[in-house]
């Protein structure tokens, strides 16, 4: 073992070749160990490098799968935040999707990657900007990422047979967040609902236009991650009533995490995460299907 390149003097470090030796496994699985977050690395001249303490803790868990035993919820109680957030901040899209696929191996489900997963790293990320440990280019780094994983992870949610209608979902005009729809689109689908997602900054006028170009329209969805928006974001909810009067209107996203101020009265259900809202157009789409074959 080597020791000059470590992160102190007397740090004993290993190449990645040496550590797989010790491990007794191949070189490119050590590497996909160190991508997964499952060991913890750092490259250094070209090569990765992994400390003995570090080394010791993967010896000490061994190398054969994870048995991960499910939580109360059904997911994989081991799902790898930290180590994802990391890969998702650098830019590493085959590192974040080794580690969707491993938790997926491992029992969990699309829909618990995204809460459990994906949405915890986003929040982490959105909490170090706001604390000044990650910089806006960090953020952006990360958001673009995502994007990528959202676009591998789309078709684990589209299901064959019959939709149960059409959902015309995307942000407030104002909000430039586009993932909170995008997540949300694909629970929806893994729902059997059609959906259009309109994306960030969405005017009034959008969201009237598409919904009303649907013949088999469930509901609108509108979010608002800014809470500076809300003022403007309720009356827009306004102006879609009025042109809308009949449509089921939910809306929610982080802003609306402390209440529902201005909206009560104007749109027909806010939800405080995305199971609520999923589930609230659940019971318009059974209250539909109900009215139409006459109960």
């Amino acid at each position: 073992m080597s020791s000059g390149a470590g992160t102190s003097p007397t740090t004993e470090l290993a190449t990645l070749a040496e550590a797989a030796e010790s491990l007794g496994v191949h070189y490119m699985t050590a590497y996909r160990y160190v991508r997964t977050g499952r060991m913890v690395a750092e490259k250094r001249g070209g090569k990765w490098w992994v400390a003995s303490a570090d080394l010791a803790a993967v010896l000490a868990e061994g190398t054969g799968p994870r048995r991960q035993t499910p939580d109360r919820d059904g997911a994989p109680r081991q799902l790898m935040v930290a180590p994802f957030t990391d890969r998702l901040i650098a830019g590493d899209t085959a590192g974040c999707w080794n580690i969707i696929t491993d938790a997926l191996s491992a029992g969990a489900t699309p829909g618990q990657v995204h809460s459990q997963l994906l949405g915890n790293a986003l929040v982490a990320v959105g909490e170090g900007w706001a604390r000044g440990a990650l910089t806006v280019a960090d953020e952006h780094r990360a958001t673009s990422t995502t994007y990528r994983l959202l676009g591998q992870l789309g078709p684990l949610f589209r299901h064959r047979g019959r939709r149960r209608g059409t959902i015309v979902i995307g942000a407030f005009a104002g909000d430039p967040h586009g993932i909170p729809s995008a997540m949300m689109s694909d629970l929806l689908s893994d729902r059997r609902f059609s959906v259009i997602d309109l994306g960030a900054n969405t005017p009034t006028e959008s969201f009237v236009a598409v919904a009303q170009g649907c013949d088999d329209l469930v509901g609108i969805g509108a979010c608002a991650v800014l809470g500076g928006i809300l003022p403007a974001a309720v009356e827009q909810a306004k102006a879609m009533r009025a042109a809308l009067p009949d449509a089921f209107i939910v809306v929610g996203g982080p802003a609306l995490a402390g209440g529902a101020v201005g909206f009560d009265g104007v749109v027909d259900t806010v939800s405080s995460n995305a199971n609520e809202a999923c589930d609230a157009f659940d019971r318009a789409a059974h209250g539909s299907a109900q009215t139409s074959d006459g109960i």
